[in-house]
């Protein structure tokens, strides 16, 4: 009996010391965190950066969220438009080709001369037939896109 006691007393004091001896490997390992580098002794820490890198980071964070934003867009328009092409009987390509090409008319010289004017400054002295087919491809592209965004 009295031997049950004293082991009862002694188990919640093991594990006392050895849940406090746990902790101050980790309390270290944080302050070590904060260390970026040490120089000539002297600790160059995540605060002595924080000022010099913050509008860089606020740069980086708002590209990572763009790209996140398209991808999350991407993956949305594509169940979308899986959906409606199995509910109508057609494969994507078909719903696409009868919702979203056939709606889109050609693209005019007035669209492509106005964009070629629009970038004269930037093309230099080159003539507009030399950009002719670029531009033409490129307005094409918006306008499938712009028209199945209206239809999604």
């Amino acid at each position: 009996m009295k031997e049950q006691r004293r082991t009862k007393g002694i188990r919640p004091g093991l594990c006392l010391l050895a849940v406090l001896l746990c902790f101050p490997g980790p309390l270290r390992a944080e302050e070590q965190k904060g260390i970026l580098a040490t120089v000539a002794g002297r600790n160059i820490t995540e605060a002595d950066i924080a000022d010099k890198i913050e509008a860089q980071l606020v740069r980086i964070n708002t590209q990572i969220y763009a790209v996140k934003k398209q991808a999350v867009d991407a993956l949305i328009t594509d169940y979308l438009l899986e959906q409606e092409a199995k509910k109508r009987g057609l494969s994507r390509e078909q719903l696409l080709q009868q919702e979203v090409n056939a709606k889109v008319g050609p693209v005019s010289d007035a669209e492509i001369e106005q964009v070629y004017n629009a970038n004269k400054a930037r093309l230099g002295d080159k003539p507009l037939a030399e950009f002719k087919p670029q531009i033409e491809q490129q307005l094409q592209g918006v306008k499938l896109q712009q028209q199945q965004q209206a239809f999604v």
